[in-house]
């Protein structure tokens, strides 16, 4: 490892020219922190350089100090844009021709290179806790531990309102997921063709040289279908049958866990507007929102479904193999709650439970303090509405993330 840190260094002093005239930090840095390759306190050093060139010379400080595959990280975020960034991504790669840094460009990762740590290490387990058997767990050794995925639609065009709120939701994942040992790949406000497409490429990888696949999914529901910002419904079903084993043979006997914030009824998830007016004169009466919520109900009906729909649609939305791990934000027929400042209940309570158990607890339990804490520690400030998650299990191990080790 430490030759490869060499070289790397020696990488980034060749290509430092090029990097300081062509790189645009200011518009990889979020990429770069969402992948565990910036702290916080470096991505603001960035921010408030007033010139490219500075923000650019902070960003390759901060590069030097991060993993050996650094270069694999940088390239994957020009790739974003690859048309603009051609020449540049053309130019590391051909300093590396070599391909001890860098693999086949593969996305979301190249097969044989192992991201760096995140930044933020736990300590092993406590003394005293045993470690779990092949028998009764999954195997969670490979580095990465697999591929995460968040599609974070947030602006619709379809008439339905914006989702405020659920970037935040998006950074904590962005953040959680590498944290966890996962390559993370985020996309926001995506059309119905490009939800599928990107699930699609994604069942298409080779996953034998990892253990896990992660699918979060922030946008707005009905039971059993997700909407993308055009207004197209995708069933659940539709969004696991991808990593089936027809479909994706390289997942077989490993776990595949499904993060699906929506709402699970007739109704939107609108409930950040009035989340958000928390304490102001304009907040609507509890009547005012039933009798919204009546006609979003009636809207939707007449608009997406037919009686049989109807008829059907509170039917759970499971695959239909084992190690499949659906984590519901409500249970089917309500709605989710959404906040415009900390994002939405569930993945708030999501989130602080992954990183104060993971290094020691299945994810299970997890989710079962997390239904605790949306259960008891949230209401909304208009009707005092509750809600309860509701994970689908078809787990035959138990899950344990156990980050860093």
């Amino acid at each position: 490892m430490a030759d490869r840190s060499v070289e790397k260094n020696e990488a980034l002093r060749k290509l430092h020219a090029v990097l300081i005239r062509k790189l645009s930090a200011q518009d990889l840095k979020h990429d770069l922190y969402g992948k565990g390759q910036l702290t916080s306190a470096e991505m603001d050093r960035i921010e408030a350089e007033q010139t490219r060139r500075r923000a650019n010379e902070q960003l390759l400080i901060a590069l030097e100090h991060r993993g050996a595959n650094v270069l694999d990280v940088l390239v994957e975020c020009l790739k974003e844009e690859k048309e603009a960034n051609k020449d540049l991504i053309k130019a590391i790669r051909k300093d590396r021709e070599s391909g001890k840094l860098l693999g086949d460009g593969s996305f979301p990762f190249p097969a044989a290179v192992q991201p760096s740590h995140p930044l933020t290490i736990p300590p092993p387990p406590a003394e005293g806790v045993d470690a779990p058997t092949i028998k009764t767990a999954y195997k969670m050794e490979s580095k990465p531990r697999g591929v995460a995925i968040i599609i974070n639609n947030r602006n619709f065009t379809c008439g339905m309102k914006d989702r405020d709120g659920t970037n935040r939701d998006a950074e904590s994942l962005s953040k959680l997921f590498p944290y966890l040992g996962f390559c993370t790949k985020r996309y926001d406000n995506l059309k119905g063709k490009d939800m599928r497409a990107k699930l699609e490429v994604v069942g298409k990888l080779d996953h034998s040289a990892c253990d896990c696949l992660i699918i979060a999914i922030l946008t707005h529901g009905i039971e059993g279908k997700l909407y993308s910002t055009d207004g197209d419904l995708i069933p659940v079903e539709e969004v696991t049958k991808y990593f089936d084993g027809n479909h994706c043979p390289s997942l077989i006997g490993k776990p595949k866990v499904f993060i699906l914030q929506a709402c699970r009824g007739g109704a939107y998830d609108y409930g950040v507007e009035y989340e958000a007016t928390d304490g102001s004169e304009g907040s609507p009466s509890e009547a005012e929102v039933k009798e919204l919520a009546e006609k979003q109900i009636e809207h939707i009906v007449a608009k997406v479904l037919d009686e049989e729909e109807v008829d059907a649609g509170y039917k759970q939305a499971l695959p239909t193999e084992a190690d499949f791990l659906l984590a519901y934000a409500t249970v089917p027929g309500y709605v989710s709650w959404r906040n415009s400042e900390y994002g939405s209940w569930f993945i708030k309570a999501f989130v602080d439970v992954m990183y104060e158990q993971a290094k020691t607890e299945h994810l299970m339990d997890m989710l079962v303090e997390v239904n605790r804490r949306v259960a008891e520690d949230f209401k909304s400030t208009v009707g005092k509405n509750k809600q309860i998650p509701a994970p689908s299990c078809l787990l035959t191990r138990k899950l344990y993330f156990r980050p860093g080790l």
